[in-house]
């Protein structure tokens, strides 16, 4: 399906809708692209998915140089707007997640809510940094197919979906994605995190062990927050635990609508709800419900 196409005042975005009712705006995490929620596809049947590519990605044109979370919350702010989406709920994967965050502390008012997947609202562990610095440097060699063929790796086992996302993440314009990586790397909220009221979802995998501390920091933070840890998968909780997490987020929405306030209840049985004590150990809060 061809993309729809928005112009803003400094940039061209290609958007993918599909589905109808309350909208869900997605962002991606860099290098990916819109294919990033290919496997969100079901959830057209209870919301209606807005799928952006961020500048620089497919038919979205570059970025004109250095950018920051704030410059590009205002981006999506501005589509959302140009589609006529009135609150929207959000969903962010990755460093996506930060910039789902960054637009709830600017837009409060014209947000319903969020779900974080894999979330992190500021980079303070070694392998993080790590990650980031590799994936900055690749991307000033222009090794964007590189980088694309390794997340594919790492999200995939399908051949054609594999196919997909390196042939979309190779297209990826080389500057803006090192802007948009060291955008990322020095992005920090944390201490505004206690300012965001609305209702969001915390989504991490469970042997996901460098990104725990991160939900914990979340998790404690963010005053409505929701926390699920989704067992036997890492970070890559959008495809390699995607009827699970389509599952989840089914219900959290659907239970939304309803006004409900804890709107994981009756919770699914396929997913564990944890809290974290002060040493930072997980301790099961929810266990699942057989039957």
């Amino acid at each position: 399906m061809e993309p729809t196409i928005v112009q803003l005042d400094s940039h061209r975005i290609a958007c993918h809708l599909s589905g109808r009712g309350t909208p869900l705006v997605c962002i991606h995490a860099p290098c990916i692209g819109s294919v990033n929620f290919d496997y969100q596809e079901p959830l057209a049947d209870v919301c209606q998915l807005v799928v952006p590519d961020l500048p620089g990605h497919g038919d979205s044109s570059p970025l004109a140089g250095p950018t920051t979370m704030r410059e590009l919350a205002s981006v999506i702010h501005g589509l959302c707007q140009s589609l006529g989406l009135e609150r929207p709920l959000l969903l962010g994967y990755s460093q996506g997640a930060s910039l789902v965050l960054e637009y709830c502390l600017r837009f409060p008012e014209n947000v319903r809510g969020a779900i974080l997947v894999s979330a992190f609202s500021e980079v303070t562990d070694f392998s993080l940094h790590s990650r980031f610095l590799l994936a900055q440097s690749l991307s000033c060699l222009h090794a964007a197919p590189l980088i694309a063929r390794s997340i594919a790796a790492s999200h995939l086992d399908d051949p054609l979906a594999r196919s997909r996302w390196i042939e979309h993440g190779s297209q990826t314009d080389a500057a803006s994605l090192r802007h948009l990586y060291a955008a990322g790397h020095r992005y920090n909220c944390t201490d505004q995190l206690s300012q965001l009221k609305l209702p969001m979802l915390l989504v991490y995998g469970a042997d996901d062990a460098n990104m725990l501390p991160y939900a914990r920091l979340l998790e404690k933070k963010l005053p409505q927050a929701e926390l699920v840890m989704v067992p036997s998968v890492k970070h890559q909780v959008v495809t390699r635990a995607a009827a699970a997490f389509n599952q989840l987020c089914r219900q959290w929405l659907m239970n939304k609508k309803r006004g409900e306030k804890d709107c994981l209840r009756p919770f699914t049985p396929l997913l564990l709800r944890i809290s974290f004590s002060s040493a930072g150990q997980a301790h099961p809060a929810i266990r699942p419900r057989s039957g």
